[in-house]
């Protein structure tokens, strides 16, 4: 993906914030995804997770962004400044996967929704992606759910494709392109509505 500012881009939803993470965020990471029932819905992230785990996750962040344009967000409620989740974006200029995260005690209320229609705004309207694509384990229904409700279609099932601990699960694909988001945005502008903050100078 290519980069839209040398600053990392900072985006405000209605209720949400989309910050790059620190240092500072690795004892609450850790909290939120070492909570079992989280982790077993990530491809991506062992159990037991640790402090030094998500530290080395962090500092990885900014060389992502620098070399190849990839976005990891920590996702925090603008009101109260609580870290509530990740949403990341990564591939090339014309087509990227999203990946998300959210604390147990963050489910349910509609955040992975309205950071992914954030995210799905951005990619298109400033990253000027074609495909935006996300996928989830066969089990995960609320990601599916929260996926429909960004505009994503269900592509297809990949069965036993992907290794999880010490079996191999199903994947359910999803993708959104180019041109259906701006058909949705036509229709409902305001549930794609999000700002991208100026750093201060």
């Amino acid at each position: 993906m290519r980069k839209v500012a040398a600053e990392y881009p900072v985006l405000q939803s209605a209720r949400l914030q989309l910050r790059p993470f620190a240092l500072a965020d690795g004892a609450e990471v850790n909290r939120l995804v070492g909570d079992e029932a989280v982790a077993s819905t990530l491809v991506a992230v062992q159990y037991p997770y640790n402090e030094d785990m998500a530290r080395r996750w962090i500092t990885q962040h900014q060389a992502s962004y620098d070399t190849g344009g990839a976005l990891n967000f920590a996702v925090e409620e603008r009101d109260s400044q609580v870290l509530v989740g990740f949403i990341g974006l990564g591939g090339n200029e014309h087509r990227a996967g999203m990946g998300y995260w959210y604390g147990r005690p963050f489910w349910g209320q509609g955040y992975a929704t309205e950071a992914g229609r954030t995210s799905v705004a951005f990619a298109f309207a400033e990253l000027g992606l074609v495909r935006l694509e996300a996928s989830h384990l066969k089990d995960n229904l609320a990601s599916g759910r929260a996926l429909q409700k960004m505009g994503m279609s269900h592509q297809g099932r990949r069965a036993h494709y992907v290794p999880k601990w010490d079996a191999y699960c199903d994947k359910e694909e999803y993708a959104i392109s180019r041109e259906d988001y701006w058909r949705l945005r036509a229709a409902r502008p305001d549930i794609y509505r999000y700002e991208r903050l100026v750093p201060s100078t």
